[in-house]
């Protein structure tokens, strides 16, 4: 009798931890895991997930996923659209960069040109009124003294502009150029931080 009533609490005990299994063993959810209801969401510990397909994957696959992990990926996404349209009009921006640069270096020349002609008009102009002698001759080589130097700094002025100018659109240019990889880089960065924040079992 006493040997059936072991055993008969041995079942007891058995079953009751067979019972128990199910609920200690039920899926924990979290990034990864397996759900079937597209769109359902739950919250585990003050985390919300919810049931979608990882935009960080080709698999089809339905997971719950945190939102934190879905608006990190989302992140990801928009930066590598933008990223690509971004570089597409920085490359298209070249060629007409390039085209001001040689459109301003030509304008310069020409206005040095200018200037030399001004500069030795002016020198010559100087000269005659140092050895002036009439009033008539003073005055009339004032005068042209007085246009070439106005002309001189005029023209100064404008290759300075110019220079500027250049200086802006080589600028430019070196950011067309160089900002492509800064994009990938930023796109990269994203898309890391984006894989960690859903990193399965998270």
């Amino acid at each position: 009798m006493r040997k059936f009533a072991s055993v008969t609490v041995a079942l007891i005990v058995a079953a009751g931890i067979m019972v128990a299994l199910p609920a200690n063993a039920a899926t924990k959810v979290s990034n990864g895991v397996a759900c079937t209801k597209l769109n359902a969401t739950t919250t585990v510990s003050g985390s919300k997930y919810k049931c979608a397909k990882n935009p960080l994957s080709t698999s089809k696959k339905l997971t719950w996923l945190s939102i934190d992990c879905l608006n990190s990926a989302s992140a990801y996404t928009k930066s590598q659209k933008d990223a690509v349209t971004l570089t597409a009009n920085l490359t298209a921006q070249i060629p007409v960069i390039e085209v001001g640069i040689t459109t301003e270096t030509a304008h310069k020349a020409e206005i040095q040109t200018k200037l030399d002609s001004d500069n030795q008009r002016l020198t010559a102009a100087q000269s005659k009124l140092a050895a002036a002698t009439t009033a008539a001759d003073k005055k009339s080589l004032t005068t042209a003294v007085s246009a070439w130097t106005a002309a001189v700094r005029a023209n100064t002025s404008t290759i300075a502009r110019i220079t500027l100018n250049i200086r802006k659109l080589e600028a430019a240019k070196l950011a067309a150029t160089t900002q492509p990889a800064q994009l990938a880089a930023d796109v990269e960065n994203t898309k890391a931080n984006a894989q960690l924040i859903c990193t399965k079992g998270f």
